[in-house]
């Protein structure tokens, strides 16, 4: 089978590896953008149709509120000429309120904010008593000027309407596009709240029905917005990536030309040197595109020979250190396969139960199983942070933001989050402990591990004793259990990774086997010693912290 050359191989990489991806991420940058568009769109529309519904509400209300006012005061003038004079008054000044008249309540319409589309009136009234009505004429044209005046520059049409289909106001003139919106338009519309309606993509209408009057504001994006929009948001990403493209498809021919050449060179030199042509010197083409390891591999060629031996070693390190890697990758799918399993599997279960309709659960079994919910997802929550925090405690590159801690409130804290099993704890923290300077975070780790393996290593229900003072000015923390006696080669182990004190046959607590080794790197990096006493059946640990407050 003949081999395709470097070029050719080039060639295909970059069209595989840019222009195919180049076109995918094209299309998907290109509907994101129009979905993104699409959304604002939307959104304009529906905040749109509801800001002039409301203004339009508010617009009549004030014209109402005003009429109510003039209605309220005609109930104290007496004679009919002096109430046709503050009538005529109140036209005068009020200037869109007109007709002011004085009628039988019988003769009064029933529909409120009456719309005549043949006078661009809307008629309103005001109860004066039992007996009659004031009544008035609102001029409809100050409505459509202040929207056309408000949205003259606003591409979206905006079109009010009455009850009856007549308009009210509009910034536009389109009677073929109202008519088609009309069809379009909901026979069931929710009041008060604005909502789309449109078959048309990318070009999204929405209306605003009031329930006092019966309209309703339409807004319309025209076919105009949408090219102003998403089309030519298209157009420009599409451009920008066929640019990209082509800017990278010259720089990797040029760089592929003086490759491509010099690896020709280094061939020639190879083959010279194996028919035993040792003089044969390497002459490359060296350009800004010449690659130093191009370079550098003429230059050293007769130097590899002398490195292989170094390479072998270099090899068998990394064989070690792939198994200790793969040791690790075993230890810790065992630990995620044995501990994981057991509260997840009391949330499914747990969870389940409360789901269940055909049983009745009262609040204290509701409250329980919550209880024990949340305990199994803080106990999976601590074990998904100790195993993220393994990592940067092996590559030293831990983060910490050191500030003053209340180390009292600190082993509270944690007590109160370790204590799952309600296990009894004897807390005696000095009045006078000193504040130290720590990662509020990573101690709370630590402590929180700590009381967490003493209350699953403790042996006869025995209280944990906590105490925590100043020993020789600094602050100290002791955290101490009852336990089983322990060899003199596990106390060497225990701030290992997945170190247990029992075995897997034998196990009977919880846990990662990480708890201690994150202790230990943790204090390591907050500059905390750590001191170890198995006296008595009793495992005890204690912080001291050389960052403190004086």
């Amino acid at each position: 089978m003949q081999r395709l050359k470097i070029a050719q191989q080039i060639i295909i990489v970059l069209l595989f590896a840019v222009l195919i991806p180049f076109v995918t991420i094209g299309l998907i940058i290109s509907n994101i953008s129009q979905q993104s568009v699409r959304k604002e769109l939307n959104y304009s529309a529906l905040e749109m149709s509801r800001t002039i519904g409301e203004n339009v509400q508010a617009y009549l209300k004030s014209s109402q509120d005003a009429l109510n006012q003039v209605a309220d005061a005609i109930t104290f003038i007496p004679y009919a000429s002096d109430r046709a004079d503050f009538l005529s008054e109140v036209e005068r000044k009020n200037g869109t309120i007109s007709n002011l008249d004085i009628v039988e309540k019988s003769k009064v319409p029933s529909e409120v904010y009456a719309f005549d589309k043949e006078t661009s009136k809307i008629k309103l009234h005001s109860d004066i008593n039992d007996e009659y009505s004031l009544v008035a004429l609102l001029d409809a044209t100050d409505m459509q000027n202040a929207v056309s005046q408000r949205y003259k520059d606003e591409k979206r049409q905006i079109y009010i309407v009455a009850k009856d289909n007549s308009l009210v106001a509009t910034n536009t003139v389109d009677a073929p596009e109202f008519e088609r919106l009309l069809k379009n338009l909901p026979q069931n519309k929710k009041l008060e709240f604005p909502d789309l309606f449109n078959k048309y993509k990318n070009q999204p209408s929405a209306y605003y029905a009031l329930e006092n009057p019966d309209w309703t504001v339409i807004v319309n994006t025209t076919e105009n917005i949408t090219n102003a929009t998403i089309d030519k948001a298209r157009y420009r990403i599409v451009l920008s990536l066929f640019l990209a493209a082509f800017f990278i498809i010259a720089m990797v021919g040029i760089y592929t030309f003086y490759l491509y050449i010099n690896i020709r060179q280094l061939f020639k030199g190879i083959i010279a040197i194996s028919k035993g042509s040792y003089e044969r010197k390497i002459h490359l083409l060296k350009s800004a595109f010449t690659p130093h390891e191009i370079v550098f591999l003429a230059k050293e060629f007769n130097y590899m020979a002398k490195k292989i031996h170094q390479s072998y070693q270099d090899l068998s390190e990394k064989n070690i250190e792939l198994e200790r890697l793969n040791e690790f990758r075993t230890n810790l799918v065992n630990a995620i396969s044995h501990e994981f399993r057991t509260p997840l599997t009391s949330i499914v279960g747990y969870s389940s139960r409360l789901l269940r309709h055909d049983i009745k659960i009262d609040d204290e079994t509701r409250i329980k199983s919550l209880k024990i919910i949340k305990q199994q997802a803080q106990r999976l929550s601590r074990m998904v942070e100790d195993l993220l925090v393994v990592p940067e405690i092996e590559s030293f590159s831990i983060q910490l933001n050191k500030v003053e801690i209340n180390l009292g409130e600190a082993i509270e804290n944690s007590i109160l989050y370790a204590n799952s099993n309600n296990s009894k704890f004897d807390v005696k923290i000095s009045p006078e402990l000193k504040e130290v300077y720590a990662d509020s975070d990573r101690l709370e780790q630590v402590l929180v591990n700590l009381c967490d393996n003493a209350v699953k290593y403790n042996q006869d229900n025995e209280p944990i004793k906590i105490y925590a003072a100043n020993v020789s000015g600094r602050p100290c923390v002791s955290i101490a259990n009852k336990t089983l006696p322990i060899p003199e080669d596990m106390k060497e182990k225990l701030f290992d990774k997945f170190i247990r004190m029992d075995s897997e046959l034998t196990r009977t607590t919880r846990g990662t086997g990480l708890g201690l080794y994150i202790v230990k790197g943790l204090c390591a990096a907050m500059n905390i010693d750590i001191i170890l006493d198995c006296e008595d059946n009793y495992f005890n640990l204690s912080l001291v912290f050389n960052d403190y407050v004086e």
